[in-house]
């Protein structure tokens, strides 16, 4: 069973919007989180924020990582995530898209803007970051345009993985040819050149959007991913996969009994799986479920960290085509990360009364 606890605000300001944060647990047991904020979620404005609390609860902005407000690179900055290395440092990863077009999805075309992943490293807890260094990915530019997805996972002393998925780019006609695959680092994030695709349909009738990953506590990775029916506003039950040799190899997609978006797993210690995910039925919002096999999840008692009442959007777009309509979102991309103490720490971004903002849940787990 679950239970809330506590809860309370990462970032709230009024004027810009903060978008999906991601909370890590430092060495000393202090927190430092990122996300990123701009005048929407796909605004070309859109750069990264760090923040910090000592117990998690009461947070401090220490301000973008670009400077005075945003990037003058070009760029825009999406989706940031810090990790903790074994030697200390602090590793951050994000997409950056080009900003030249104005947006970043063209719903005529379903053309992405061209994006990089990238790593940014600390040496100092996260006050200062190096200059970007992009992660190449083994695919032709003139079909693919390819961002980050899920967590970069340190499997050993050496080997990496960085999760990502596939899209089109501006000029090509066809479908999108799309997928959630990975790339490997055999020296600890310095080079990458491995690429493993981890869920495809050849047909492209089904879509595996923002596969999100974890380690189990045996070692083996497990992964839920966002399936959608292409070509309609239809979701699918998400599907899970399972990797037990290091991200070489991988399950078949199998569906479990959640029909949400992004859905993030968190292991427990005792072998059973919370996921916090997306909810776009009416009632729309954020909820947390227990699963014993990975498989089946306990939707009869998951309790809902946020209940998006009338503010489930941001309007009404432009377009008729879905990924237009799903750029109006009003909340989304929750994560968590499992405490010390056993309580089950979640964060995600959402509105409230107007203000797109980002806030934390924790919950007890019992039984």
């Amino acid at each position: 069973m679950l239970k809330i606890v506590d809860q309370g605000f990462i970032s709230l300001r009024a004027g810009q919007g903060a978008y999906m944060p991601v909370i890590t647990l430092l060495a000393d047991g202090r927190f430092i989180a990122c996300q990123h904020v701009g005048a929407s979620l796909g605004a070309a404005d859109n750069h990264i924020e760090v923040l910090r609390s000592v117990d998690g609860k009461v947070w401090t902005s220490q301000g973008s990582i670009h400077g005075d407000g945003p990037p003058a690179d070009g760029y825009a900055y999406r989706a940031p995530k810090i990790h903790l290395l074994p030697d200390g440092r602090l590793l951050m990863t994000a997409t950056r898209f080009e900003t030249g077009a104005g947006n970043l999805f063209d719903p005529e075309t379903e053309a992405l803007v061209r994006p990089e992943m990238i790593l940014l490293w600390s040496l100092d807890q996260g006050v200062s970051w190096s200059e970007p260094q992009v992660v190449p990915v083994d695919l032709p530019p003139e079909k693919y345009t390819w961002n980050g997805a899920g967590c970069l996972m340190q499997l050993g002393p050496e080997r990496w993985m960085y999760p990502l998925e596939t899209w089109k780019p501006d000029g090509y006609d066809g479908p999108p040819d799309q997928k959630a695959a990975a790339v490997f680092s055999a020296d600890q994030g310095e080079t990458w050149g491995e690429y493993t695709v981890i869920a495809d349909d050849t047909s492209g009738a089904i879509l595996w959007w923002d596969l999100m990953n974890a380690r189990l506590p045996d070692g083996r990775i497990y992964a839920l991913i966002w399936t959608h029916q292409y070509g309609t506003a239809d979701d699918l039950n998400n599907h899970w996969v399972i990797s037990s040799d290091q991200g070489r190899s991988w399950s078949e997609p199998r569906a479990t009994n959640m029909r949400g978006q992004v859905c993030t797993p968190i292991p427990l210690a005792d072998g059973r799986v919370a996921a916090i995910y997306n909810f776009r039925h009416e009632p729309q919002g954020i909820r947390v479920a227990l699963s014993e096999d990975l498989e089946n999840f306990d939707l009869e008692n998951e309790v809902v960290v946020f209940d998006a009442g009338a503010e489930a959007t941001l309007g009404d777009p432009e377009s008729e085509n879905f990924l237009a309509e799903h750029m109006l979102i009003a909340f989304g991309k929750p994560g968590g990360l499992l405490l010390p103490d056993g309580e089950l720490m979640t964060y995600f971004w959402c509105t409230a009364q107007g203000v797109t903002h980002t806030r934390w849940v924790r919950l007890a787990v019992e039984g």
